[in-house]
């Protein structure tokens, strides 16, 4: 595994104000899977303390105290009991709730246990808005389960902003599920036996405490999931079923790049005073400042789905990979396409992103991204180094190991009438408004002799970018960082898109990436040449912009896999990025596969670009579950 190393001090633009609260109550509204515990009503005496970080000292394992491991759900706490911060942040004071559910057929009695994961949580409701704390856990046990069945950590963190604790993965009571699906998680998992932990967290928005203070910036999200991690690891005695050497963390999109980051950065000094700050179990402050970690954030697994990973970098990735496509598409005046009905319609947007400015934004930022690719050191399969100059190759090697896949549980002839517009394979409607049987369709696949088909040469991956872009629009340049590059324009519609992770305690958002900076347009936002006179390479000099490139690279996994002596990654790796997904780029996935494949801590990598699989997830539960089975056994 890979060593650890000392962390950058975070300066001020990590610093967080906390207010600590009396109770870690559920929301209001009545979550699925039985009604919510109240919010508790403390005593003086039982609010969580105003010192910094943790009170006592966490109960690692080992601990006598509690029931043993596999003694069975309900030996822990009583039903009805409130749900308080605990100075110990122990499993005792977790509220039980029975839950009834049918597993193929089969009724199965559920347990859910819920509790605050942190001895310090933030006074600040995610979106959606509800009242309470959101850093609180569900662990959903299963009759079936015992002491060595894995732990299923599933994140939500849709658009790196859907962490609410309402919006979390939830086991209901009542419901049906199969095992047999290739789109019921949660069925295969109780089916198993598995025990299947969710929480709510911190993420990013226009979220601030009730002192003005914005809270949810990087790191707060990645910070809050390995608090919940030690959480659990910090209850390894007392949980009643559950290994938590045994964690294996999934996600789709934002929450498939969680996944990423929390799988490739355990145990990083990056993160601990963030996590002390919370209270998170097993970090303690020493008298020099620098903290001590005694309980492991580290995992076992992970299963990610089109993970928007590697922010920093997500929109030159997207213009090295669109750039001629998007030019194409102008040139042709081609009008946007609905997502939802297929139907074509006048983009808004083009009134604000003139075809001039989107083209030269292009421009910049793909050349930026060949730099980036150049400097990660990165090697291929046959030792060669992977650069700009062959990263198209890389690409067309995994969409063509893919496709032979695919040709062979599927065979040729399925792969072209999909591709002709049958709305019929893996329930997936993948006839979009441009197929095979479109006017001006070109074919980007070639058959060898085997009758296995390929992509021969960038031409042909040009074509696919383009049947890709055809079926649905591309985004904007500056797709994910973009809230200042023009004044009244896609913010005003949109929202801060993700620059909302990134930034001070004072502004609610900031650019950060090198083009949003340097064109930022917005007066007073605390960012931009405009504001700082700094251009994005001379901020990134400074004190502030050393801190803030700290902070940007907590939220990518991609800093981590390519150290040797920062964080340690998991073992094991299941990745999937759609063939259809123009969400985030076949760039950006194809250089985490590379980093992937180049950290040698890693023992097994199941990578692919899903056969005509949009922007989701869980859609092959069956092959997913059971690559995790055979890394169990």
């Amino acid at each position: 595994m890979k060593r650890k190393r000392v962390s950058l001090i975070l300066a001020g633009i990590l610093a967080v104000s906390m207010v600590a609260v009396a109770g870690c109550g559920a929301p209001e509204s009545e979550a699925a899977g039985g009604s919510a515990a109240e919010p508790s009503v403390s005593t003086e005496e039982e609010a969580a303390p105003e010192t910094e970080g943790p009170v006592s000292e966490a109960k690692g394992p080992g601990s006598e105290e509690g029931p043993g491991p596999g003694e069975g759900p309900g030996s822990g706490p009583a039903q009805g009991e409130a749900v308080n911060v605990d100075s110990t942040l122990s499993f005792d004071d977790a509220v039980a709730t029975e839950l009834t559910v049918s597993v193929d057929g089969t009724e199965t009695k559920v347990t859910m246990y819920e509790d605050c994961y942190v001895t310090n949580p933030t006074n600040v409701a995610m979106i959606p808005n509800v009242e309470g704390v959101d850093q609180k856990i569900s662990v959903y046990v299963p009759e079936n389960a015992t002491a060595d069945s894995p732990i299923i950590f599933s994140v939500n963190n849709a658009g790196w902003i859907m962490d609410a604790y309402n919006a979390r993965t939830q086991v209901e009571d009542g419901k049906s599920y199969v095992s047999t699906s290739d789109d019921d998680m949660i069925g295969m998992a109780l089916s198993r036996g598995y025990v299947i932990v969710s929480h709510g967290a911190r993420s990013r928005g226009d979220n601030a405490t009730t002192d003005g203070k914005y809270v949810s910036h990087s790191p707060a999200t990645m910070t809050d999931t390995k608090a919940a991690i030690r959480y659990l690891r910090n209850n390894a005695d007392k949980l009643p079923a559950g290994d938590p050497e045994k964690i294996v963390i999934t996600g789709t999109s934002g929450g498939g790049a969680l996944s990423t980051i929390i799988s490739s950065s355990g145990n990083s000094e990056d993160y601990f005073e963030s996590l002390y700050e919370i209270g998170a179990a097993g970090i303690e402050k020493n008298d020099d400042g620098t903290y001590t970690s005694t309980i492991s954030d580290a995992v076992f697994a992970t299963i990610a789905y089109c993970p928007i990973n590697d922010l920093r970098e997500a929109d030159a990735a997207y213009e090295w990979t669109y750039r001629e496509t998007r030019q194409r598409l102008v040139d042709e005046g081609l009008p946007s396409v609905d997502e939802s009905t297929g139907e074509t319609f006048q983009d808004p947007f083009n009134d604000v992103y003139t075809t001039e400015w989107m083209m030269t934004a292009s421009a910049a930022l793909s050349d930026r991204y060949s730099e980036y690719v150049n400097s990660l050191s990165l090697t291929k399969e046959d030792g060669s180094a992977l650069t700009s100059d062959n990263l198209a190759q890389g690409i067309i090697d995994l969409l063509n190991k893919e496709f032979a896949k695919t040709a062979e549980e599927i065979g040729t002839e399925q792969m072209l009438a999909d591709l002709a517009g049958n709305a019929d394979y893996s329930g997936q409607n993948t006839t979009g408004v441009y197929n095979s049987s479109s006017e001006g369709w070109k074919d980007f696949l070639t058959m060898d002799d085997d009758g296995v088909p390929y992509i021969a040469d960038e031409e042909a991956l040009q074509e696919f970018f383009y049947f890709v872009a055809r079926n649905q629009t591309l985004k904007v340049a500056c797709a994910f960082s973009n809230a200042g590059v023009i004044e009244g324009g896609l913010a005003s519609v949109s929202g801060f898109n993700e620059d909302s992770l990134f930034g001070t305690e004072e502004y609610p958002y900031s650019a950060y990436e090198f083009y949003s900076w340097d064109n930022d347009s917005v007066k007073g936002n605390g960012c931009g040449l405009d504001d700082t006179g700094l251009t994005w390479d001379e901020f990134m000099e400074t004190e502030e912009g050393q801190a803030f490139a700290l902070q940007m690279q907590m939220a990518s996994p991609i800093p981590y896999l390519t150290s040797t002596e920062n964080g340690e990654s998991a073992a094991h790796w299941y990745v999937r990025h759609g063939v259809r997904d123009r969400d985030t780029s076949f760039a950006l996935q194809t250089v985490l596969y590379y980093a992937l494949s180049n950290d040698k801590s890693i023992e097994d990598l199941d990578f692919g670009f899903a056969w005509l699989q949009p922007h989701a997830g869980d859609y092959d539960v069956q092959e997913a579950y059971a690559w995790l089975e055979s890394i169990l056994s």
